[in-house]
C-alpha cells in the first residue's frame, strides 16, 4: 500500500507538472488525477488517500512552476473524491445543494487567490454579468464532473477490477 501510494503520488505530480507545459488544459490536467484517487479510495479507504492528497498538494506547490493547476487540485480536484460520498448520502436535492455550495466556495477561493496573488486584471469582476455566466457554465461543468466520477468509480468496481484482476493485486 505504501509503495502504491508513493507511485500514485509521483504520477499525480507528473500530471500536475504537465500543466506547466500545456497551460490551456489546467483544469483538465488537474481532473486527470481523480482516476488515481478513485482507485486508492476503493482499494484502501480514506486514510491513504488523505496522505496522498496532502503530499501531492505540498509537493505540487513546491515543484510545479505554473501554480494554477496545483491550486485547483488543492481547493477542489484532490479533495472532492474523498468527501463526495458524504454529499451522496443525503437525499438527492440536498446532496446537490451541498455539492454546489462546496464547488462555488472552492471556485471563489481559487478566483480570489489567483486575482490577488497573481495581480491579474479582473476581466470578469465579481458581480459583472460575465462573471455570473462563467459561474453558471462552471457549475454545469462541475455537475458533469461529479457524474463522471460516479460513473468512473462504478466502472472500476464492477468491470475493471474483475477484468484485470485488481482485487488480487490490491489485497487488504
Amino acid at each position: 500500500m505504501i509503495a502504491l501510494c508513493g507511485i500514485f503520488s509521483a504520477a499525480e505530480l507528473v500530471i500536475l507538472y504537465l500543466s506547466s507545459v500545456f497551460q490551456i488544459l489546467d483544469l483538465v490536467i488537474a481532473a486527470m488525477t481523480i482516476a488515481f484517487t478513485v482507485v486508492l479510495l476503493v482499494e484502501y479507504g480514506k486514510k491513504p488517500v488523505i496522505v496522498v492528497y496532502a503530499v501531492v498538494s505540498l509537493l505540487a506547490l513546491l515543484i510545479v512552476p505554473h501554480k494554477f493547476s496545483p491550486l485547483c487540485y488543492i481547493c477542489f480536484m484532490g479533495g472532492y473524491p474523498i468527501i463526495k460520498p458524504y454529499f451522496d448520502a443525503p437525499p438527492k436535492i440536498i446532496g446537490y445543494i451541498l455539492k454546489l455550495l462546496y464547488f462555488n466556495g472552492a471556485y471563489y477561493v481559487i478566483y480570489a487567490i489567483v486575482s490577488y496573488f497573481a495581480l491579474l486584471d479582473d476581466i470578469f469582476g465579481i458581480g459583472t454579468p460575465m462573471f455570473f455566466v462563467t459561474m453558471a457554465v462552471a457549475n454545469v461543468a462541475f455537475l458533469l464532473c461529479d457524474y463522471v466520477i460516479s460513473v468512473m468509480t462504478a466502472l472500476y468496481i464492477k468491470v475493471l477490477r474483475k477484468k484485470f484482476g485488481f482485487e488480487r493485486i490490491f489485497k487488504k
